[in-house]
């Protein structure tokens, strides 16, 4: 299963680093200081996670700077890709594959349902040429947190 760590981020003025780390999910002040650590398999760090996505999607903290997610290489081309789409934007399972040289919207499809931060790297901005597609989160989800993007950029 793929692990990722999120690099340091400026949240209001804190600097924090949040990453895994033996299969807990930590937040670390700058000083060293530890401000959360939850097992990442728990439904406490499931809400926690569900909860940040809508503050990150609705445009409330700023970027963070760099994410390492660790995957396989065709994997890491996809989620390199999703990150490129602009919010409130969608582009299709075939415009991906096309992106990253790969022939099977499928196979993106499967490197999608993979991301292990799908807060961050936004893999809710990939639908169907049909229709919205798949999201692990549920497509109601998919759908708040796309609309909250371009609700943001409107307002």
């Amino acid at each position: 299963m793929p692990s990722a760590r999120v690099m340091p981020a400026d949240l209001s003025g804190c600097r924090v680093r949040v990453g895994t780390l033996d299969g807990f999910a930590v937040a670390v002040t700058e000083s060293g200081e530890l401000i959360l650590r939850l097992p990442t398999r728990s439904a406490e760090f499931r809400r926690r996670l569900m909860s940040w996505g809508c503050v990150v999607v609705a445009g409330r903290l700023p970027k963070v700077r760099a994410i390492r997610a660790h995957g396989s290489r065709f994997q890491l081309k996809v989620w390199q890709a999703c990150q490129r789409i602009r919010p409130g934007q969608t582009a299709t399972y075939g415009a991906i594959a096309k992106t990253v040289g790969c022939r099977s919207a499928q196979a993106v499809g499967t490197a999608l349902g993979a991301n292990p931060l799908a807060v961050l790297i936004p893999c809710h901005r990939v639908v169907s040429a049909t229709g919205p597609g798949g999201f692990a989160w549920g497509l109601a989800r998919k759908a708040r947190w796309l609309q909250a993007e371009r609700d943001g950029l409107a307002g």
